[in-house]
């Protein structure tokens, strides 16, 4: 029965685990996507105020 109980232990972390990462990965790419959003807008923005 111990056996069993701890197995459900490592299932739910593993399974944290897993959610905190997909989580972190979409976090990853929102914000790198954002960045080099920005920073193309900035270049066009100082481009366009060159002679």
């Amino acid at each position: 029965m111990v056996a069993i109980g701890g197995l459900h232990v490592i299932v739910l972390l593993l399974a944290w685990a897993v959610g905190i990462a997909v989580i972190g990965a979409a976090v990853y790419f929102a914000v790198r996507l954002a960045v080099t959003h920005a920073l193309k807008a900035h270049t066009l923005w100082v481009d366009n105020g060159k002679p």
